[in-house]
């Protein structure tokens, strides 16, 4: 359980990065259709995956805080 939840965590926070900064920025990919991408692909995880609805919504929150982490641990190396 605890695998899954990481597992699906880390998976969302890669995502969630690609969405905003890797797609806009760099792709030039418009930020609007990126985050419906995001969103499309979060949904379509999270339905296929056969655990339970709190599972998944931990997982949504623990991949946000694993995001906002690694933009931190960004700026105070690069910063």
């Amino acid at each position: 359980m605890i695998r899954t939840l990481l597992r699906n965590s880390l998976i969302l926070a890669l995502g969630l990065y690609l969405s905003i900064y890797v797609l806009p920025e760099v792709f030039h990919v418009n930020e609007t259709v990126s985050k419906y991408l995001m969103i499309t692909v979060a949904v379509l995880w999270f339905a296929k995956s056969n655990n339970r609805w709190l599972l998944n919504m931990f997982s949504i929150i623990l991949g946000v805080v694993f995001l906002a982490f690694g933009f931190i641990a960004f700026a105070l190396l690069f910063g």
